[in-house]
């Protein structure tokens, strides 16, 4: 990994002394701070090549940090880092230009992985399973990841890529993926399809030649329902797993930080 030009925004003490001590000991340039307020007036967003930023802060909280960020220093590779993951936070970060969004606790060598990935590949990268899950097929896989660019997302919007989908609209705000060759098929086949009498989900690759009787009116559409019965349960699903995930996680920081009685 090249030497890089890092800012660590991290309240607590402990995080971010080790990652200061880790990424420093690799060789590369780390100022640190513990509060969103003071870090945007302290330190110049351009001069950093990489940002660690803590979601929970004192000041302004990670999300408010990386929109400045993202404003002054749109290059910047940003990874949003929480002991208290949830997707509706995961989901805010992406759409506003975090590279990653990685819950803790995390091993140091996996972070510095990532950042090193953010630079070698375009494959949004996830984090390791800590735990065996059985996983389920996706049965309306996102446009991007039938595409290949990401591993795993499912589709909630009806393939209405272009309708209030915060993810795709993300997605195609970044040069290096809305001019990616593997996503321009499924995005022609997204405009081509627009107006025509045919189901929305044959984009899926799942469902073919299936005509619309509903004039796009999926609310009233049987079909439709079944669909969003099964994205329902797994949506339920993949919830229970990140709650199952965060009670660990939690678990693991108590033992952490749970004081040590010294005998005199």
């Amino acid at each position: 990994m090249k030497k890089e030009s890092m800012l660590v925004v991290e309240d607590e003490d402990i995080m971010r002394e080790a990652l200061l001590d880790y990424f420093s000991d690799e060789g590369h340039k780390v100022d640190t701070a513990n509060d969103g307020d003071k870090a945007l007036k302290k330190f110049n967003l351009e001069d950093y090549n990489v940002m660690i930023i803590d979601l929970k802060l004192p000041g302004r909280d990670g999300l408010a940090v990386l929109k400045e960020v993202k404003e002054k220093n749109p290059k910047a590779k940003v990874i949003i880092i929480t002991a208290y993951p949830s997707i509706e936070t995961e989901t805010e970060a992406i759409r506003r230009g975090a590279f990653n969004y990685l819950p803790k606790p995390f091993e140091l060598d996996y972070l510095e992985t990532l950042i090193r990935q953010s630079y070698e590949v375009e494959v949004v990268p996830t984090p390791p399973v800590e735990e065996p899950i059985v996983e389920e097929e996706i049965i309306t896989p996102c446009i991007w990841m039938q595409a290949g660019i990401v591993k795993k997302r499912m589709c909630t919007r009806r393939y209405r890529c272009d309708k209030g989908c915060d993810f795709h609209e993300a997605m195609m705000n970044k040069e290096k993926f809305r001019n990616d060759p593997r996503i321009k098929p499924f995005i022609e086949k997204l405009y081509a399809q627009l107006g025509k009498k045919q189901c929305r989900y044959t984009m899926s690759g799942k469902i073919s030649h299936r005509s619309c009787p509903q004039l796009f009116h999926c609310e009233s559409c049987e079909f439709d329902q079944t669909i969003q019965d099964e994205i329902d349960r797994q949506l339920a699903f993949k919830t229970a797993q990140k709650e199952r995930k965060q009670a660990n996680r939690i678990s693991q920081v108590t033992m952490i930080h749970k004081p040590v009685r010294k005998d005199h």
